[in-house]
């Protein structure tokens, strides 16, 4: 009893959840859990069933199906560390979602009577518990089409209501003050009423704008913690648009930064450090939670390469001993990797994204190729439309001829300043990432670096031709330096290829890994019931001659 209570007090102690409880605490949370063991494909509970228990997994894997008038509407992996069921217990209503084992699963929970108890004695649980609820449910209001099939969001936060608010006092400010302009003119009349009414009548309007696009810009902003990554999404309202990430297998720190502002209405920044870049999510609610999340999630990732690991081997010892392939290791295979979705462009003169096998190959955006065809292109024009009244020249041989050369040079530039178009392309191939820039008659540059090596990434596109066109910069961070692919089209697009493509690289080295590994403990046992065979063989010789 010793031993399962300190178990399940350990997991409670790794959990964001309980985080902020001392170990005391946890205890006592610890003493009031039961277990409940599901067998593979079994039901823990469907869609209209009463809402008992909230749920705790402690190992095994589990699949949460949302259902709406009898329809799944969404799916996700429950998965050891992930707690449920909280929702339909606070409401105090029945199950929404159908719960299944995917593969023989042990579960801690609370009863209802429990669960309430610990809530009442633990403000500072209650309070977590609401905050990644809330993220749940905001899951449900954006659109992420940028994750992958297998990938996972397991929290979804805005930035604190307080710093809308905060944002929120300037606008409000110049609309007292054009409140006031308003009030004096009405009140003291005069030849200037007029221009104070209006000028007032526009401070009023500008604030009322002024509002509207902070609140715009509050709403677009979100971070998330999925399976694979930390994200951060930015966009600014007609200025600029970001996706900063990193993957949780590369997060070395989390640190935590906070302003007496912050302190006061209790939001601030999570600062995601990878081996040499780093990932800031400003203004977070409950930024001691975030940040404990993010370790949490970033510990379960190595936690579960490391099993991964260990199954191999306990594979190789199994096919050894003749035994075959336990349960376990035939169901810890590694994840399957992210599918691709493609999206062809129809026009084929534009076309800066092209798929042959797993190979992407980008060009620049094409705006940037009109844009840099716009001059000559008027002035080809200028020359055809002028001659010889613009120019000047005489109906002569020697002024067709001058005309000529005029109208052929900035066609030639146009061909040129195509040509480089074509031939600067950025490539993301299974393993590696290459920019290669090349000038027609001219010299040929080539970046290249390994996908294993990529610590961060992250998209902007900044201004408002950038928001309309969809074009930017994807910046790569690899080491001490970084790669940018510059005024690509769709960058969020691009940026989720090298993603994917990271994902499937490192599905490969898992594998590779564990079939060395498992080659490698297979000889070493092979060579060891041989010597242990020699030796048993030997000291029977010794007897026989005694």
């Amino acid at each position: 009893m010793v031993t399962a209570l300190a178990e399940r007090a350990a997991l409670l102690k790794d959990l964001a959840l309980f985080g902020a409880l001392n170990e005391e605490q946890i205890e006592l949370i610890a003493g009031k859990l039961h277990e409940h063991k599901l067998p593979a494909n079994g039901l823990l509970y469907g869609a209209g069933d009463r809402a008992e228990n909230f749920y705790i997994v402690a190992s095994g894997r589990l699949l949460n199906q949302d259902l709406h008038e009898g329809s799944r509407v969404g799916e996700y992996l429950l998965e050891p560390g992930d707690s449920f069921g909280a929702e339909a217990l606070l409401n105090e209503g029945e199950r929404l979602s159908a719960v299944s084992a995917l593969r023989p699963s042990r579960l801690l929970y609370l009863t209802g009577k429990d669960f309430r108890w610990m809530l009442a004695e633990f403000p500072e649980v209650a309070a977590s518990l609401q905050f990644m609820m809330a993220g749940r449910k905001l899951l449900g209001e954006v659109n992420l089409d940028f994750l992958g099939a297998s990938e996972v969001v397991h929290y979804a936060s805005r930035r604190h209501i307080g710093y809308l608010w905060f944002r929120l006092a300037r606008a409000m400010l110049l609309a007292i003050v054009g409140l006031l302009v308003f009030s004096f003119a009405i009140s003291t009349g005069g030849q200037l009423q007029f221009y104070f009414i209006l000028g007032g009548a526009f401070l009023i309007c500008f604030a009322g704008g002024w509002a509207v696009w902070e609140g715009l810009n509050w709403r677009n902003d979100l971070y998330l913690i999925t399976n694979q990554r930390v994200v951060w999404l930015e966009q600014e309202l007609l200025r600029s648009s970001s996706r900063i990430e990193a993957p949780l297998a590369s997060i070395q720190s989390v640190n935590l930064q906070t302003s007496l502002m912050g302190r006061i209405l209790g939001f601030g920044t999570v600062i995601v450090r990878t081996f040499t870049g780093t990932v800031q999510i400003p203004h977070v609610g409950f930024p001691v939670l975030a940040k404990a999340l993010i370790e949490e999630y970033a510990g379960r990732t190595r936690k579960k390469d490391r099993e991964t690991r260990h199954d191999s081997i306990r594979q190789a010892v199994r096919e050894s001993l003749g035994e075959g392939a336990n349960e376990r290791g035939a169901t810890s295979a590694p994840r399957p990797a992210m599918q691709m979705r493609e999206r062809p462009n129809r026009f084929a003169l534009f076309r800066t994204r092209t798929v042959q096998g797993d190979t992407v190959t980008y060009h620049k955006h094409w705006f940037t190729l009109v844009r840099g065809l716009t001059l000559p292109a008027l002035i080809a024009l200028a020359v055809l439309i002028g001659r010889p009244y613009l120019l000047g020249l005489p109906a002569s041989g020697l002024g067709w001829l001058i005309t000529l050369a005029a109208f052929i040079t900035p066609v030639l530039l146009m061909g040129y300043r195509i040509l480089d178009w074509q031939n600067d392309v950025y490539v993301v191939t299974p393993e590696a990432l290459i920019d290669s820039e090349k000038k027609p008659l001219g010299s040929e540059v080539i970046k290249s670096a390994p996908l294993a090596n990529v610590l961060s990434l992250e998209n902007h596109k900044v201004g408002l031709l950038g928001l309309l066109l969809n074009y930017g910069v994807v910046r790569v961070n690899i080491g001490d330096t970084s790669l940018d692919f510059a005024n690509v089209a769709n960058p969020a697009q691009v940026q989720q290829d090298i993603f994917a493509r990271m994902e499937a690289l490192k599905l490969t080295h898992e594998r590779s890994a564990a079939d060395e590994e498992r080659r490698r403990m297979t000889e070493w046992l092979r060579v060891y019931e041989e010597e242990r065979g020699a030796g048993n063989g030997a000291a029977e010789n010794e007897q026989a001659v005694e």
